[in-house]
């Protein structure tokens, strides 16, 4: 029964869910789904981890509206197929050459929109993996974010950005979790240490828990107690003040 009420929500979530197509500096087309609630309190933009797409927020957003918060879910550029969708962004790459600055501005891009839309209201970022690691000079650069939300992200995750200088600029809160595994609770903590922001907070799950911003997704824990308690630890990072 469970799961059936969790496939209407889903459905009714894609049926809500509005395409948004935007132009990128570089003139290429950037797709993504934005989603709110009727009386948002908030809004975070969602960037999936890299060779994935938007689809990795499919179980995600759905939540988010529930609990009052609009979300911007972008294609990135360091996309790919994933659960059986294209990356649509990715399409129309042509023969541009991956940058990380390129990506970076697709998010000040992704950030305009979502603050054009969401006036007055606490805006948040929340990646995972190479995304969640783009987060950092993002909030460097844009020190009115709410705060940021980063899932697994490991300081080599970017090539061309030193992730550590970056994360040393940033003053807005910072939120890490990750899998259950040693690594990634210490790259996550090596990020966090190095933050200048006065209000920092780490979840590590107390047993089970996945790679990236899978956790927040039942479909994929598989495991009530294991979505809920990352949840949990969202939610207190985004309603506290």
């Amino acid at each position: 029964m469970r799961h059936l009420v969790l496939a209407l929500l889903l459905a009714l979530f894609a049926s809500l869910a509005a395409p948004v197509q935007l132009r990128a500096a570089d003139g290429l087309v950037l797709y993504g789904e934005f989603v709110s609630p009727a009386r948002p309190r908030g809004a975070v933009l969602l960037l999936h981890a890299a060779g994935q797409n938007l689809h990795e927020f499919g179980g995600v957003a759905p939540r988010l509206a529930r609990e009052g918060y609009a979300s911007l879910a972008l294609d990135g550029r360091f996309g790919g197929e994933y659960d059986g969708h294209r990356n649509r962004t990715v399409e129309g790459l042509g023969e541009r050459i991956l940058t990380e600055a390129d990506a970076l501005g697709d998010l000040d891009v992704a950030l305009a929109w979502l603050r054009a839309r969401s006036p007055g209201q606490p805006i948040f970022a929340l990646g995972s993996g190479q995304g969640g690691v783009l987060l950092f000079p993002l909030a460097a650069r844009h020190p009115d974010l709410a705060g940021i939300l980063a899932f697994s992200p490991l300081p080599g995750d970017l090539f061309e950005l030193d992730a550590l200088a970056e994360a040393r600029r940033v003053r807005v809160p910072v939120f890490v979790t990750s899998g259950n595994e040693p690594f990634e609770i210490g790259g996550a903590r090596e990020l966090l240490a190095a933050v200048g922001s006065a209000r920092r907070a780490q979840y590590v799950p107390p047993g089970f828990g996945l790679r990236g911003a899978a956790n927040l997704d039942p479909a994929k824990t598989t495991e009530v107690a294991v979505t809920e308690g990352y949840w949990a630890a969202v939610l207190r990072f985004l309603g506290s003040p």
